[in-house]
């Protein structure tokens, strides 16, 4: 196993111009409504994708060898949400683009608006896809229109078309929204094992460009009890795994950047945190086979 290091899965930095994917760690946490700790998620992300085997044996390959680079976390500025946000997008617009993909690490779900509208900056006819045992649609909570309670809302003011999967938590203030709106499309499911929920949701998915979203939260607090605002009735890994495989692999969809949020760890490597690491490599190793980044014997 690798020491660890401040590296995602612990490899040596490569140049810039290698790097097909680059790792943003956003440890910000401002309006965190339940328990806290998001903004320890980067960085236990990456101290336990450290003990991450390298070798993908679904993939038959070591998806680190398509090249992927840590960049440094992006520092929180607490004085104002609106500001973080727009921070976090002019980091992430350096990077986007030019045959690269963001992976952020989050960080409470806010982060994800940020990382979109740099990805819309190349590519303006995004779609978002979110899994989410939230619907995060509220026009505002506690105070604040910033808040991971409204990411969702906001993206769609981006322009955005949102598909959301794994919601089982909703207010009437969302549910009328999203009666009445035609940018969103929300899949409302409590999973049962054996149900087919990833081809009637990818069915809805229509080609194009695309940025993903995982809330932690998506996967059952059996599964995946460290995060802010667990929900019962979530996913597993199998069937979450079968849908990201459907998906990231369709040939009609271009995925720009993804994330994944709302991690709040007890300490640094726990099963949560492990977890976690492993679907961010995962995605990694998906979306490399499907450009033909994947280097095997």
């Amino acid at each position: 196993m690798n020491n660890v290091t401040h590296n995602f899965l612990g490899i040596p930095d490569i140049p810039l111009r290698e790097a097909k994917f680059l790792v943003l760690p956003v440890p910000f946490e401002a309006t965190t409504s339940c328990l806290p700790g998001t903004k320890e998620g980067p960085s236990a992300i990456i101290a336990a994708s450290n003990y991450v085997e390298l070798y993908d044996e679904e993939l038959d390959a070591e998806p680190y060898l398509s090249g992927i680079r840590t960049l440094p976390q992006e520092p929180p500025d607490y004085s104002s949400l609106k500001r973080m946000v727009s921070s976090i997008r002019k980091t992430a617009s350096r990077y986007a683009g030019k045959g690269r993909i963001i992976a952020g690490l989050g960080g409470e779900h806010t982060v994800t608006l940020g990382l979109v509208k740099a990805c819309r900056e190349t590519c303006p006819g995004l779609r978002v896809v979110s899994l989410d045992a939230h619907a995060d649609l509220r026009d505002s909570y506690q105070g604040t229109g910033y808040s991971h309670a409204c990411v969702m809302r906001r993206v769609v003011e981006t322009g955005s078309r949102v598909y959301t999967a794994g919601v089982r938590s909703i207010s009437r203030e969302e549910k009328e929204f999203l009666d009445g709106s035609s940018g969103m499309s929300t899949v409302l499911l409590a999973c049962k094992m054996g149900d087919n929920w990833d081809e009637s949701f990818d069915r809805m998915l229509p080609p194009g460009d695309y940025y993903l979203s995982v809330d932690v939260d998506f996967l059952d607090p059996s599964v995946m009890p460290e995060t802010g605002t667990p929900e019962p009735g979530g996913f597993f890994w199998n069937d979450t795994m079968r849908f990201l495989r459907r998906f990231i692999m369709r040939r009609d969809v271009n995925i720009s950047g993804f994330d994944v949020v709302e991690l709040s760890p007890v300490k640094s490597v726990t099963p949560s945190s492990f977890l976690a690491a492993k679907l961010v490599y995962r995605i990694i190793g998906l979306l490399a086979a499907k450009n033909g980044y994947l280097k095997q014997d």
